[in-house]
C-alpha cells in the first residue's frame, strides 16, 4: 500500500502512519459490514470512536473513497457505498474492461523484468492456504489476501500506465467488500486455485486472448458467486423475520 502524508492548510502535517493506521481500522471495518450499506460516516463520530483527530480522520475517509469503499457527497460528508447486487455487477463489468486493457498492454510489451516479477508473485500466492483452522473456527489468511492482491497487480504492471495500474487496483481494492460472501468448499476452493494457475500460464506464455478470457471468467464467476450467496443469505434473513 502507498502511504500518504496530510498536509493542513497552517502548515503542519499528519504522520503518515497516523493516518494509515486509521484507514486500516476503518477499512476491515467496513468490509467486514461493522457499517450498513448507505450508511452515513459522520467525522464527529468516527473521530471519537477511532480515537484520532480529524485531519487523520479525513485522510482515511478520502483514501478510501478513491477506493471506492466509502462515497463523498458535496455538502454531506461521507458515507458507506450502497453495496448489492447491481453496485456488485457495475464494479465487475468495470473491473473486467480495465483489466482486458491492462493484461493485453503488459503482454505486448512483455521484457525480462515484468516476467519475473510475474512468476514471483504467482508462485508467492501458490505457496499460501487462503483460509486458516483456529480455535474460533476458520478465518481468511491475511497473507493469502495481500499475496493475491501482489498476483492481480504483477499480471498487469507491465502495461506501462501508472494510469491504468491505479484504476485496476482502485477496482480490485473496491471489491473487498464482498469477498467475505466468496468463501467457498474444498472442492470449488481447488478449482479457483487452478484458475490462478491457468490466467499464469496463459499470460506468461504470452497468449493474449486466452489470458484476457480467463481474467473475464475468473471475474465474472466470483461475482456470480456472490451474488448467489448475497440472494442466499437475504433469504434466510427474511425466513427468520
Amino acid at each position: 500500500m502507498l502511504e500518504f502524508d496530510t498536509t493542513l492548510a497552517a502548515g503542519r502535517t499528519v504522520p503518515a502512519t497516523l493516518a494509515s493506521q486509521t484507514y486500516e481500522r476503518l477499512r476491515q471495518d467496513i468490509v467486514r459490514a461493522h457499517y450498513a450499506p448507505g450508511q452515513k460516516l459522520g467525522t464527529r463520530q468516527l473521530s471519537e470512536r477511532y480515537e484520532v483527530g480529524l485531519a487523520p480522520l479525513r485522510e482515511a475517509l478520502t483514501r478510501l473513497s478513491r477506493e471506492g469503499l466509502v462515497v463523498q457527497h458535496d455538502r454531506r460528508g461521507f458515507a458507506v457505498p450502497n453495496f448489492g447486487g447491481a453496485h456488485l455487477e457495475e464494479l465487475s463489468r468495470t473491473r473486467c474492461w480495465l483489466n482486458d486493457i491492462a493484461l493485453r498492454a503488459s503482454i505486448e510489451y512483455a521484457d525480462q523484468a515484468w516476467v519475473q516479477g510475474l512468476v514471483q508473485a504467482y508462485h508467492c500466492l501458490a505457496r499460501m492456504e487462503r483460509y486458516l483452522d483456529g480455535k474460533l473456527g476458520t478465518r481468511e489468511n491475511p497473507e493469502w489476501e495481500a499475496a493475491h492482491r501482489d498476483f492481480h497487480t504483477a499480471l498487469i504492471a507491465g502495461c506501462r500506465s501508472r494510469w491504468m495500474i491505479d484504476y485496476c487496483t482502485q477496482m480490485f481494492e473496491a471489491s473487498t467488500y464482498y469477498r467475505r460472501y466468496s468463501r467457498v468448499n474444498a472442492q470449488v476452493r481447488k478449482g479457483r486455485e487452478t484458475e490462478h494457475e491457468k490466467l499464469f500460464q496463459a499470460t506468461v506464455s504470452l497468449q493474449a486472448d486466452e489470458a484476457a478470457r480467463l481474467m473475464r471468467k475468473h471475474v465474472m464467476d466470483t461475482s456470480q458467486r456472490v451474488q448467489e450467496r448475497m440472494l442466499a443469505e437475504q433469504a434466510a434473513q427474511g425466513g427468520k423475520n
